[in-house]
C-alpha cells in the first residue's frame, strides 16, 4: 500500500518546479515527476482540475491552478518534511499563493 499527499495550489508549474528544487528534487525527462536520488518519494505535478481527487478538490474555496502528488510505498517521516518544504517554497516564491494538502488515503485536510 502506498501513501499520498496532494496539494492544491494556485501557484503556477514553474514556481512549483522551483518549490521542488529547493527541496532537492528534479524534474526527470518524463516531464510533470520530480525524483531526488537519496529519497523513496517520487512527486508529480498536474493540472489544477485533473480529475484525480475530485472529492478532495470539491471543497476548496480557490480553483488551483496545478496538484503537487507526492507518493512514496511506506509511511515516512520524510513525506511529511518535504510536504512541508515544498508548501513553503511555494509561498516563498510568492507570498499570496494558496495552497491546501491532504492526506489522500484518508482525505484529511492536514495543516501545513
Amino acid at each position: 500500500m502506498g501513501h499520498t499527499r496532494i496539494i492544491f495550489s494556485d501557484a503556477t508549474t514553474a514556481e512549483a518546479a522551483s518549490a521542488l528544487k529547493s527541496c532537492g528534487y528534479l524534474e526527470s525527462s518524463q516531464g510533470g515527476l520530480f525524483t531526488n536520488p537519496n529519497s523513496p518519494i517520487k512527486i508529480y505535478v498536474v493540472w489544477g482540475k485533473s480529475p484525480y481527487f475530485p472529492e478532495l478538490a470539491g471543497g476548496l474555496d480557490f480553483a488551483p491552478r496545478i496538484q503537487i502528488h507526492l507518493k512514496c510505498r511506506d509511511i515516512i517521516p520524510e513525506l511529511f518534511e518535504v510536504t512541508l518544504g515544498a508548501v513553503n517554497g511555494l509561498r516563498g516564491n510568492s507570498p499570496g499563493t494558496r495552497s491546501v494538502v491532504f492526506n489522500a488515503d484518508t482525505g484529511e485536510e492536514l495543516p501545513c
